[in-house]
């Protein structure tokens, strides 16, 4: 009788351990679409032996516990390659707006990038205003009474001026935009600081009593890393004798040793400073305010575009600016003899792309073509003069006329966005394969999980005939053998 009930005692934990088995497999059929589970198994297993009269007995199989699939050292990778490939599409998508906001059109051959109008070709941009502003001159020259080509100057002048106005307008927009980009970014990556530190106090107290059983919450926190490692580059770590419990790192900005941005249930926020133009710095909401290193994610790729490719192409278009500004009042002005061609009264400003404006006193009927005054009106030798700066090689601007200036500005941002772009296609292949063999190792197979469904199922089936037949054996030998 004892060994009956005995039987029947293990047939129920296998019946039991079945059922688990079963209601994993399709917990696991049931995410298969979701990203962030990885498959989990249960784990089954003998109670041990116990002696009797007759010898060793079984003490039944039972669920020991739950395990899922994942890799550690693939889920850091993902965390590293993740912050690199947001980093480069958030730096491709801010440089290509930037390319768009030159008005200026691109060609490409291979590797190398053009502006189109450098061959005279019409592509809308600066490159044919500067050169339709230079002509303009040359056409005067050739008629110097001319009102009607003294027109047509004063157009293009203000055509060129305005085009410059317009570009400086959309850059500072964008790098405005790009600012408030970052300020959002961090703002979502403090909440998933605070999500993730919360997290580990859930597993900590799901698992203080059964260590590595929190599966949903670990897939979770993983998920949540994995976002934040979108906006920011981080380090992670699980704290020995913790309980599952995980420390989130960044650099600080001298080089120093991490520091922790979440250690335990504790956790500090990233504080943005953007007051000094072009020096962004982070901060830890510490009691000492560390500052740290941002070196990935969207933020750092939006502060590269901004502080980088951007602020170079505005620099160098406010050197095409002052240059073209000084030169030209220099001839027009005699060296300050008679009024300037364009505004130069002493504010910074008027020396840039931004600040550029014509004289306040120019008009079609004062613009001189000559500083003589003893010389015909029909005298030409200002304005040839002037036009002939457009072949003039400028130390300021690296030995280059006005014109392959600034081509040569417009290809180094075309450049530095098809260096971007090749970077980030490259980037995107090595993620993809991480994702790829981390759906291999932790991902959900519809057959398999339909194999071991049929397996549980049909061993709870034939645990369920065992108890069937035991009952039986009872029955004969309680009602019929009495």
């Amino acid at each position: 009788m004892g060994n009956i009930f005995g039987d029947l005692s293990n047939a129920t934990k296998a019946l039991n351990a079945h059922r688990f088995g079963v209601t994993t497999a399709g917990s696991n059929i049931s995410n298969v679409n979701n990203p962030e589970y990885s498959r989990q198994q249960a784990i089954l297993g003998d109670r041990g032996t116990t002696m009797t009269l007759e010898g060793p007995v079984s003490l039944g199989v039972e669920v020991l516990g739950f395990s899922q699939t994942r890799d550690a050292v693939l889920d850091k990778e993902l965390l590293r390659e993740t912050s690199l490939n947001s980093s480069l599409t958030a730096k491709s998508e801010a440089l290509q707006k930037a390319e768009a906001s030159t008005g200026q059109e691109i060609s490409r051959i291979g590797d190398s990038a053009f502006v189109d109008s450098a061959s005279g070709s019409s592509s809308g941009g600066f490159a044919e205003v500067l050169n339709d502003f230079f002509n303009s001159f040359h056409a005067l020259s050739a008629n110097p009474s001319s009102d009607a080509e003294k027109e047509a100057l004063m157009q293009e002048a203000d055509i060129l001026t305005n085009n410059m106005n317009v570009t400086a307008e959309r850059f500072s927009d964008l790098q405005e935009d790009l600012t408030f980009q970052v300020e959002t970014d961090v703002a979502e990556a403090n909440a998933l600081i605070a999500q993730i530190a919360e997290l580990n106090t859930e597993i900590a107290r799901a698992e203080a009593s059964h260590a590595g059983q929190a599966l949903s919450l670990r897939d979770e926190r993983q998920g949540r890393l994995e976002d934040l490692s979108e906006l920011v580059e981080i380090q992670t770590e699980e704290i020995t004798g913790s309980s599952g419990q995980i420390r989130v790192t960044l650099y600080p900005s001298d080089g120093g040793y991490a520091v922790d941005l979440v250690e335990h249930g504790r956790y500090s926020t990233i504080e943005f400073d953007n007051s000094v133009e072009g020096s962004p710095k982070f901060f830890l909401s510490d009691s000492d305010n560390t500052q740290v290193k941002i070196e990935g994610g969207s933020v750092h790729g939006a502060l590269e575009a901004r502080d980088g490719a951007m602020a170079d192409y505005m620099n160098q278009l406010d050197n095409l600016a002052e240059q073209i500004v000084t030169e030209i009042n220099a001839l027009y002005s005699d060296n300050g003899t008679f009024s300037n061609f364009f505004s130069d009264t002493g504010g910074a400003n008027e020396l840039t792309a931004a600040g550029i404006s014509l004289d306040s006193t120019l008009s079609t009927t004062t613009l001189r073509t000559t500083n003589d005054a003893n010389q015909f009106s029909g005298d030409n030798e200002l304005i040839l003069a002037i036009a002939e700066l457009d072949e003039v090689k400028f130390s300021s601007l690296g030995e280059r006329t006005f014109s392959s200036y600034y081509r040569a500005t417009v290809s180094d941002l075309a450049a530095e966005v098809s260096a971007v772009d090749s970077q980030l296609e490259d980037e995107q292949v090595v993620l993809d394969l991480l994702l790829q063999q981390r759906d291999s190792v932790s991902g959900v197979s519809i057959d398999e999980e339909m194999t071991d469904m049929m397996k549980f199922q049909r061993a709870y089936e034939a645990t369920g005939k065992l108890i069937a037949a035991i009952d039986e054996m009872l029955d004969v030998v309680i009602n019929r053998l009495i």
